[in-house]
This record gives structure tokens, sequence and C-alpha cells, in this order.
């Protein structure tokens, strides 16, 4: 008797092991892992918003490596996986494909886009050290930083707990295989590489305001 119920929270542990690693396998669990890796990499402007402020001068290599990272693994990693997976399957399951929110996160993959484009120009004039650079990459941050903020809090307060109770197993199946091959479009060296990046940034206070 003693045994059979010493069991019991062998039996506990296991099950509830075995549901975090099924739910460690899903498509929105995956996509919520980037947003930490893309949020870190937010955070990390912060400290290059400070830095511009104070007239500190920024380390300009690692601030291209933001806009690979934004343009890489944000953009054609992340928002692809959004745009041509993720979001047709909510539209599958009734969502509309206009309005809120797929159509108001189409739009601010677009201006992401354009202000990633902005702060790679930027970057160039404020390393030549033309007359406004400063103040210009300073406001172009912080409107990636606003995007970005409002974005992925958007996907995980409103959009993925929605998608966990429309998608099905079927669903899900079929988005692992299909983020699997585009991953592999864009190399897993790559992916692997950036998310380093990201954690490096987490690790280092002010590293890209880094002079």
């Amino acid at each position: 008797m003693d045994e059979t119920l010493g069991s019991v929270p062998d039996m506990i542990s296991s099950s509830l092991s075995k549901r975090r690693n099924k739910m460690k396998t899903t498509a929105i669990n995956q996509m919520t892992a980037e947003h930490r890796h893309i949020e870190t990499v937010i955070k990390s402007l912060q400290d290059a918003v400070a830095a511009l402020g104070n007239w500190q001068r920024l380390n300009v290599e690692k601030l291209r490596n933001v806009v690979e990272f934004l343009r890489v693994y944000a953009d054609r990693r992340h928002h692809q996986r959004e745009e041509a997976l993720f979001f047709p399957v909510l539209i599958k399951r009734g969502v509309p494909p206009q309005g809120c929110p797929i159509g108001g996160l189409n739009h601010e993959h677009e201006k992401g886009r354009a202000l990633v484009s902005a702060f790679e120009e930027q970057i160039t004039s404020y390393e030549q050290h033309r007359t406004g650079a400063n103040e210009a990459l300073r406001q172009t941050l912080q409107d990636i930083i606003r995007l970005y903020r409002h974005h992925l809090w958007m996907e995980d307060a409103m959009v993925f707990p929605m998608a966990e109770r429309l998608i099905s197993e079927d669903d899900n199946r079929e988005l692992m295989i299909k983020f699997s091959d585009l991953d592999r479009t864009i190399g897993p060296e790559v992916v692997a590489r950036l998310e380093q990046f990201a954690n490096s940034l987490s690790l280092q206070a002010g590293t890209v305001a880094a002079g």
C-alpha cells in the first residue's frame, strides 16, 4: 500500500513533465520563444537611445548587427512565419483577414520594415558624423522600440491565447513542419547565431551603447 501511494507523486510529476514537453513543441510556443529573443534586442536599443541622449558614441558594428537581427530573425523568420503560415490558419478558423488583429499586425510588419531600412541608412550618416544624424537615429530607435513593444504585447496577450483555442492538433503539426522548412531556407546556423547574439545582449548592460 505504501509503495502504491508513494508512486502517486511520481506519476503526477511524470504527467506534468509530459504536458510541459508537449507545450514546448507547439507552433505558438515556438513563436512565443522568438518574441523573447526579439524583446531582448529591443530592450538593448533603450541603452542606445539613452547614450544618444547623452551624446555618447555608439558601437556602429553592433548597431548593424541589430539591423541584421531585425531583418533576418524578426522579419524574414518570425514575421514570415506569421504572414505566410500562422495567419492563414487563423483565417481558415474564422478570424477576419482584415482589421483587428491580422490586418493591424500585417500593417505593423510593413511599418517595421520601413523603420529598419531607415535605421540602416541612419547608421551610415551617424558613422560619418553628418549634421542631425544623432537625433535622427535616436528618433528612429524610439519608433522601433515603441512599435515592437506594442506588437509583441498584442500577440502575447491577445492573438496567441485566441489561437490556442482555435487551432487544431493537425493545424499545429502542419505549422511545425512548415516552420522547419522555412528555417532550412534561412539556415539553422544563421538562426542559432542570431539567437546567440540576442542572448549576448541580455548579459551585458549597455552593449549596443558601448563606445
